[in-house]
């Protein structure tokens, strides 16, 4: 995330995690490794959850000119406004129209939804991605943001584990709430754990 972030999980969610772990194992019949594996994906699963998608201009405003002056130019003024990495700039653009407006590059922003696009990445690369709406998220948006997702696991013997790295400078900054709300995510994550194993016990069970 950016450059490092330091998470203090609630104990009582990592407890409820490692509850659901040992239940995928006893009930479900994983190996310790896949457990943990089912694991690192719900808390995946759950951070893409809770991150917002741009939208898919930038913010835009008609700029009242003296009269005449539209009329002669041939167009109105618009003034954007444009984030980068916290930074806000505006520039003006004239266009005859809104709909004309919204056809620059300038105004596109077309990687929205990078950001929870990197961690459906991480989602995909740890099992289904079913489940999270994507609604929002342009094609560049999720081609773009493999790059900022790197998982590594070692789901074999005593101590498997699985590492989850999202590189993209303003992951947590697009967290809905903000950067405290990602403390909540390991509950969240157990709380799908348990809905999941829950139905696919009840499954077996012959339930419809």
């Amino acid at each position: 995330m950016n450059d490092q972030v330091s998470i203090e999980w609630p104990k009582q969610d990592v407890r409820a995690l490692w509850a659901q772990i040992d239940r995928a194992q006893k009930e479900l019949g994983k190996g310790l490794g896949q457990a943990v594996r089912f694991a690192a994906w719900s808390v995946a699963r759950s951070l893409g959850v809770i991150t917002k998608v741009a939208p898919k201009y930038r913010d835009y405003q008609a700029i009242k000119e003296a009269r005449g002056v539209a009329r002669k130019a041939g167009s109105k003024l618009f003034e954007i406004t444009s984030w980068k990495k916290g930074n806000k700039r505006t520039f003006q653009i004239r266009a005859k129209s809104v709909a004309e407006l919204k056809q620059t590059p300038q105004v596109i922003i077309s990687n929205a939804g990078r950001a929870k696009a990197a961690w459906m990445w991480g989602v995909k690369k740890l099992g289904s991605g079913k489940g999270v709406s994507m609604n929002g998220v342009t094609s560049r948006g999720y081609k773009v943001a493999g790059s900022n997702m790197d998982v590594t696991q070692k789901l074999e013997g005593n101590d498997p584990f699985v590492k989850i790295v999202n590189s993209l400078p303003y992951a947590t900054n697009a967290f809905k709430g903000g950067s405290g709300v990602v403390e909540g995510a390991m509950g969240k994550a157990a709380r799908s754990m348990a809905r999941i194993i829950n139905a696919d016990i009840a499954k077996k069970l012959g339930a419809k």
